[in-house]
């Protein structure tokens, strides 16, 4: 029987014009290692960067042979999806949750690390509510350039995070189970994004990484990403950029 994946996550999981995403490197993982696996969720595409339009449809994937559902939307804070998550989780019936959420709740939305834990918390117990035995696993948080430039962002990212950790150390149930994906673990904005927030391939890579070693090690799934990481291809500079008008 076929394991059934949601990711959901923002921009950095959505992706954008030419890219793989990080999606397309855990599936493929998944599947050399003899994982049947079904990834779910409302969503297939990627967005169209060359565009303002969000959340535009748009399937230029860099490899599109994959299973490319999910639930992941540029922009997309806890703050929405915890109003969301409920009705998501029980028309796909997802078996297991990667998020990468956190970044908007931090930046645009202005949310404190304190209140950005009450709205992972309210997430899990609206998640619990579409499927009570739903695992979820909770990405941390991804350097950016933002946070090397200010310090007092960089910190209340890092006590974001840490409040992450304690919800799944105090979230975790055996029947509903919350782990840590340590995303950021080898994640440098510097060398793994574009634009100093959205991952490159090498980007891609990481984060699929800490997923599939998260749910080899603490589900069974899969097995560890294998390291060092290989060198691939990155996306050209001119899928990102803006189209313009003669």
């Amino acid at each position: 029987m076929a394991v059934n994946i949601m990711v959901v996550g923002d921009s950095i999981s959505h992706g954008s014009s030419g890219d793989w995403t990080w999606r397309y490197r855990l599936w493929r993982h998944l599947r050399d290692h003899g994982v049947d696996l079904d990834l779910v969720g409302p969503k297939n595409d990627v967005d169209d960067i060359t565009t303002e339009e969000c959340g535009d449809g748009h399937t230029a994937y860099a490899d599109p042979e994959f299973d490319t559902d999910h639930d992941a939307q540029w922009g997309r804070p806890y703050l929405v999806e915890k109003e969301e998550i409920e009705a998501k989780v029980a028309a796909h019936r997802p078996d297991y949750l990667l998020v990468l959420l956190g970044i908007n709740d931090l930046f645009w939305h202005d949310i404190s690390p304190e209140q950005g834990e009450q709205n992972v918390r309210d997430f899990l117990a609206a998640a619990r509510r579409g499927n009570p035995r739903v695992r979820v696993a909770l990405g941390t948080v991804l350097d950016t350039q933002k946070a090397r430039d200010e310090p007092a962002f960089n910190a209340k990212v890092a006590e974001f995070n840490r409040r992450l950790i304690l919800v799944a150390e105090t979230g975790w149930t055996p029947e509903s189970p919350v782990v840590i994906a340590p995303t950021s673990a080898e994640f440098v904005s510097t060398a793994h994004t574009w634009d100093g927030t959205h991952p490159n391939a090498q980007g891609e890579l990481r984060i699929a990484a800490a997923f599939a070693d998260t749910l080899s090690g603490q589900f069974g799934i899969g097995a560890p990403y294998p390291r060092p990481f290989p060198r691939v291809a990155e996306v050209p500079a001119q899928a990102k950029q803006p189209r313009t008008v003669p």
